[in-house]
């Protein structure tokens, strides 16, 4: 996760002021995201019960850096559900939650339903089951809350599991075309999709180094750049939320050597819900298979 300065840490207190002050109106119709990734499994849950709004709505904000706004703080505690990430992605949140007295309110993805631990890969909805069970808590969650409507919300997350049961069966057929391929890496990014394909990411340190903004190591950097040069990769994937001199060379050194590259985001576009969106990062890679 990337470093935040010490300004942006006195303005966060403040939204936390803030974001206290506006719990005391809260409508509790309203269910927030971090980010828009959690939209849809979360819509398809609740139905037409609660207002679901993300914090972070678009690709052009990187979640690593974001500082959230005054009306940022109030609408999450406002919230009857909070739904973040977890494992530091999102940990401004947590912030909010907790000032506002909204930890039982909180579904943390990473620890309170895959139970993830520190130094774990927080891109957890790169996975298609961890996703399924993420709508699965939420079911639960809701029906406790508003009991009258426990019924309905099991009802929609089996309907949405069934969805989502269409992008494992898709995954499972490509397994068996990519199983034991390596990539190259930007940043761990897609590890939960890659790991469910079976493929293994070839440069690890130097994706993690993005990842925390520092430098790779010299020694990283050369193997990278001879792997791609000697294709012991069968592809290269670009976060596209995240750009820098080393990340532009290795793209330009992938494309002079004919190395596919595959560009993911980390949020979804504005226009996309999630089952649309990781189909088409499936789509990608079976673009490169059929080469």
């Amino acid at each position: 996760m990337r470093k935040r300065n010490a300004l942006l840490l006195v303005l966060f207190s403040l939204l936390i002021f803030v974001g206290g002050c506006g719990h005391k109106t809260a409508s509790k119709k309203i269910i927030t995201t971090t980010v828009n990734t959690y939209t849809e499994p979360v819509k398809s849950v609740v139905g037409d019960k609660y207002h679901v709004g993300s914090i972070i709505k678009s690709v052009n904000v990187d979640p690593h850096s974001f500082s959230p706004s005054s009306n940022d703080a109030k609408q999450v505690a406002d919230s009857r559900l909070i739904v973040a990430s977890g494992l530091g992605y999102d940990d401004w949140v947590e912030k909010i939650v907790t000032a506002n007295s909204q930890d039982k309110n909180l579904i943390d993805f990473s620890r309170d339903v895959l139970h993830k631990q520190d130094g774990d890969n927080e891109h957890v909805w790169f996975g298609v089951k961890n996703v399924q069970k993420l709508s699965q808590s939420v079911a639960r969650h809701m029906g406790k809350v508003d009991p009258k409507n426990k019924t309905y919300y099991q009802a929609n997350f089996k309907k949405y599991k069934l969805k989502l049961d269409g992008l494992v069966r898709r995954e499972n057929k490509l397994k068996q075309q990519v199983a034991g391929k390596k990539a190259y890496v930007t940043e761990p990014l897609p590890y939960y999709l890659l790991k469910d394909l079976g493929i293994s990411i070839a440069n690890p340190h130097f994706a993690k180094a993005i990842e925390e903004d520092t430098d790779p190591s010299i020694e990283d950097i050369k193997n990278m750049e001879d792997g791609l040069r000697h294709h012991k990769v069968s592809f290269l994937v670009v976060n596209k939320q995240v750009t820098s001199g080393i990340i532009t060379k290795m793209t330009n050194i992938a494309k002079k050597n004919k190395v596919p590259i595959i560009y993911f985001t980390e949020t979804l576009p504005s226009d996309l819900g999630y089952y649309e969106w990781m189909n088409g990062n499936l789509s990608q890679i079976e673009r490169i298979v059929k080469r």
